[in-house]
């Protein structure tokens, strides 16, 4: 799957699977404020987590974590929190092909023939 992040209810989710090792803290620029004395935030070794991020906030932390290639995937929060606590990936891969499929199919109209 590799390098992804979510957002949910104000919290930002920035989590990998596979091999892929979750992004150094510090890559935040401190005026950022993210994981700083002043926001409620957690991290375990798959998944960092900051609560009630501003729009700002989320904007600026969005180009930071592309810079990085991380993807935006859309999950939600159970599946997040689950994968925060006990690492098993499957929970976040599960949803992720979840969405795929619900997504509708992409056609590429070849035109009409004449």
């Amino acid at each position: 799957m590799g390098k992804h992040f979510a957002v949910d209810r104000g919290n930002l989710y920035v989590f990998t699977t596979g091999k892929d090792i979750l992004l150094d803290l510090n890559s935040f620029p401190r005026g950022l404020g993210l994981f700083g004395a002043d926001m409620a935030w957690r991290v375990s070794p798959w998944v960092a987590v900051v609560e009630d991020v501003l729009q700002k906030q989320l904007e600026r932390a969005q180009i930071v974590l592309r810079l990085h290639g991380y993807e935006k995937t859309s999950l939600p929060r159970e599946a997040l929190e689950a994968y925060f606590l006990d690492g098993n990936e499957l929970r976040v891969v599960e949803k992720v092909v979840e969405m795929q499929t619900l997504l509708p199919p992409i056609t590429v109209d070849a035109g009409e023939e004449d």
